[in-house]
């Protein structure tokens, strides 16, 4: 499965209280993201800030991300809820 894919996964399993699996689909986004381009490796970090409870640090992030790359944006809301 693709990094952005398991990211989502990860942090609407935390959303929806399941650690564990949240934390699972985190390593496989990580995993996956190591040979990916740096834009996939941000994403990734954002929704593992988010799983681990750093949302004012994830949120700071995406805004940084998206100055850079705007087609994120709607994604990054999505996974933030903004």
């Amino acid at each position: 499965m693709h990094p952005i894919a398991e990211a989502q996964l990860a942090v609407t399993a935390k959303m929806a209280g399941n650690t564990a699996d949240a934390h699972q689909h985190l390593e496989a986004a990580r995993q996956g993201a190591q040979a990916c381009a740096r834009r996939h490796r941000q994403v990734v970090e954002i929704a593992g800030l988010l799983v681990t409870g750093a949302r004012e640090r994830a949120e700071g992030l995406v805004l940084v991300h998206v100055a850079e790359f705007s087609e994120d944006a709607e994604l990054l809301g999505r996974m933030t809820g903004t």
